[in-house]
């Protein structure tokens, strides 16, 4: 969508219509007593579907294993019919924010999870990934406001990519997509974020099973923890031919020949 406004260079001033990433609260229910699944959640509309598939698994309430739960969307509504109960959230949350509603977050091995897969993969893949755009990066060309999560496969082949103002809300989709699609667990996969790597988002990654997690930003000291704790590798700094890999080395292999 287009907003008007005014562009300011030297001393001239000229009205410009420039376009913005839209960004809508998303109410949810599901068939629990209270009728509660994550109060009202902030995003780009689109992917409705994924966005509340991924958020469920992130959030621990959709196990690896478990049946997806009918989901019905309607005019900025989801409603989950599911016969669990939200473990996590109660409150409304914001688009930049994935604690958001937690009753409580610790920096402990997640319950039900171990050691993510233990793959390899060449680091010429890697460097590939860190000179590559997502294909499905419209909305930030066209906004310079949006996050993306996308997924590659082993040797380096992008696989999805999905897109939301919330960063949290990209990886969400993403996991969710791969779900839809089958495509699951993402044991398999190497998954690149556009932006900083926090606490949620290695948890998200550990109870999507996946080994590699890379962004373009730096991580947290809660996020670096969380993934030693889990032996996932975690690449952050992941941009124009080179990473800092912060836990996980092991997975990178290295030709010994260019050393």
């Amino acid at each position: 969508m287009d907003r008007m406004g005014f562009r300011y260079q030297g001393l001239n001033r000229t009205p410009v219509s420039d376009s913005v990433a839209n960004e809508a609260p998303l109410k949810t229910s599901c068939d629990s007593a209270d009728g509660r699944l994550y109060g009202t959640l902030m995003r780009t509309p689109g992917e409705d579907k994924a966005l509340i598939i991924g958020l469920m698994t992130g959030e621990g309430d959709l196990r690896q294993d478990d049946p997806l739960p009918r989901i019905q969307t309607e005019d900025g509504n989801v409603h989950v019919i599911w016969e669990g109960v939200p473990s996590h959230r109660s409150l409304d949350s914001t688009s930049s924010c994935g604690m958001c509603g937690r009753e409580e977050v610790r920096v402990n091995p997640i319950d039900g999870c171990g050691s993510m897969p233990n793959i390899n993969v060449d680091d010429k893949v890697i460097h590939s990934i860190t000179l590559k755009e997502p294909k499905d990066g419209t909305l930030y060309n066209a906004t310079g406001s949006a996050h993306s999560a996308t997924s590659y496969a082993m040797n380096g082949e992008e696989i999805q990519s999905m897109e939301d103002v919330g960063r949290h809300n990209a990886l969400d989709k993403l996991v969710g997509i791969h779900r839809i699609n089958s495509e699951w667990p993402m044991s398999q996969h190497i998954v690149s974020l556009s932006g900083r790597v926090s606490f949620e988002m290695v948890e998200k990654a550990v109870r999507s099973n996946i080994p590699i997690l890379m962004s373009v930003g730096g991580a947290t000291s809660a996020a670096i923890d969380l993934a030693a704790f889990h032996q996932l590798t975690l690449i952050v700094f992941a941009r124009e031919g080179r990473f800092t890999v912060m836990t996980g080395a092991h997975r990178i292999v290295q030709d010994e020949s260019v050393k």
